[in-house]
């Protein structure tokens, strides 16, 4: 085993603190604080005011990104998932925990945004890769792709 020369650790909420802090808000705004707003209206306000650009460019770009993550899975027998979304392009892994995964530097290098979720579908560990088609802005302020001239 090798030296370690840094090391930090940062404090993770336990599921106990979680529950105070969910008893203490209904405690603190009583039975308004049981009224959360449905999943729908929750998405309806992340989604307003949001306007999208096409990136002809990018779009393009979509299908060497999208052949790559299936020459990945298929060289390596990694399950995976494409989903095309009105803004992006998701390439999702499914595998279990492992070393030496050095060969997805390349599609991550291609990728936007990257996502880690655990034990999904049975998997140790998730990623989920973004390719951005279009660009994303909420009140004329760009949110995605971060990378792009247009941010400027």
């Amino acid at each position: 085993m090798g030296e370690i020369i840094y090391e930090k650790h940062f404090h993770k909420e336990t599921i106990e603190e979680l529950k105070k802090e969910r008893t203490d808000l209904v405690e603190a705004f009583g039975e308004d604080a049981k009224q959360a707003p449905s999943f729908n209206e929750i998405m309806k306000k992340i989604y307003s005011n949001v306007t999208y650009l096409a990136l002809p460019e990018r779009e393009k770009m979509a299908q060497t990104f999208i052949e790559t993550a299936i020459e990945i899975s298929n060289d390596y027998e990694l399950d995976i998932e494409i989903e095309e979304h009105l803004s992006h392009i998701s390439a999702t892994y499914y595998f279990d925990c492992g070393a030496c995964m050095g060969f997805l530097r390349r599609i991550i290098e291609m990728s936007d945004d990257i996502s880690f979720f655990d034990h999904i579908k049975g998997f140790d560990m998730v990623m989920s890769l973004d390719f951005y088609t279009k660009a994303v802005f909420k009140r004329d302020r760009l949110i995605q792709p971060q990378w792009s001239d247009l941010s400027r």
